[in-house]
């Protein structure tokens, strides 16, 4: 199986963070909030579940530490190839965004020595200050070209308040550096935020649901060859689809290049397995899937490798 929608702080579970409490943050006082979703509240209740495992993401050892915990644990799980999300500024505290980014990029690049195959992809934030998203933008395209582990860019955040036009020079700033990204659209607002994306350039979609209320959207979608990183769980719980079959069968009869994903393990209580379990996925639809997730993965050495091991004919 393959990950392509996944966040390093929304998929630790609360045994791993007080691990990471304990080896590098011992005697602070640092407060609790619970990290997995009940169900309530909605898309701000479920925000509000990050807020731990980001008080234990400052330093840059915990940072790699993290990433290495998380992925070898995918790994047992049977996720083959996993693409992890964070937003390198929100991480600060401790040291610089540069330092961060830095001790990710070292934890992949260790990861897929091993032949534990991980991408990293860094998130520029909605509403953050211009200077911080300028920054992580050079600092992923830095990492891209270093062949570190580091695979893409990304835009995360209030999407309903902070729309896709005012991040153009994240956009601009990534693509003129060769950098592939995805942007989250179409989760917290509507089809149009999905052809803003696609128009600025990103090659993927994280979630993307709203598109299948729209006609010319998915069209676009599929004319562009456009990969939908779709997180059923997360999707219900924070109320970006809350009716009807759910739209990943219907990207796939139209020919869109849908993936499954988990978005954040902790949070929402599932992983990948579970995920295809609880829509039912049959092995025509797991090889389809899996067909998605290879061609939609971002160019990187670690991708090349396992692929070319997979040999792309196996789900």
């Amino acid at each position: 199986m393959i990950e392509l929608h996944l966040h390093l702080d929304g998929s630790l579970s609360e045994k791993e963070l007080n691990e990471i409490r304990n080896k590098f943050y011992p005697g602070e006082e640092i407060p609790f909030t619970p990290v997995r979703f009940d169900g309530r509240g909605g898309l701000g209740a479920y925000l509000q579940c990050f807020r731990y495992p980001l008080l234990l993401l400052r330093k840059p050892e915990s940072v790699y530490y993290a990433i290495k915990l998380l992925s070898k644990r995918l790994h047992s799980e049977g996720v083959d190839y996993i693409e992890i999300r964070f937003a390198p500024a929100l991480h600060k505290g401790y040291a610089s965004v540069g330092e961060i980014a830095r001790a990710a990029a070292s934890a992949a690049k260790e990861l897929n020595e091993e032949g534990l195959y991980t991408g990293i992809i860094f998130c520029c934030m909605r509403g953050a200050e211009k200077e911080e998203n300028a920054l992580v933008s050079k600092l992923t395209a830095m990492h891209v070209e270093s062949g570190s582990g580091v695979v893409g860019g990304d835009l995360a955040g209030d999407e309903g308040r902070y729309p896709n036009d005012g991040y153009s020079f994240v956009f601009s700033a990534l693509a003129e550096a060769g950098v592939p990204f995805t942007v989250h659209a179409g989760e917290a607002s509507g089809a149009d935020s999905v052809r803003s994306a696609i128009a600025f350039g990103a090659r993927r979609i994280g979630h993307g649901v709203a598109a299948a209320k729209d006609d010319y959207t998915m069209s676009l979608i599929k004319e562009r060859g456009v990969t939908a990183e779709l997180c059923y769980t997360s999707n219900l719980q924070t109320g970006a689809w809350k009716e009807g079959e759910y739209p990943l069968r219907k990207f796939l009869r139209y020919g869109i290049k849908a993936t499954l994903n988990s978005d954040n393990t902790a949070v929402s209580g599932t992983n990948l397995k579970r995920e295809y379990a609880l829509l039912k996925v049959n092995a025509e639809e797991e090889k389809r899937l899996f067909l998605n997730a290879f061609e939609g993965a971002f160019p990187n050495a670690a991708a090349a490798e396992f692929f070319d091991k997979k040999g792309g004919s196996d789900a």
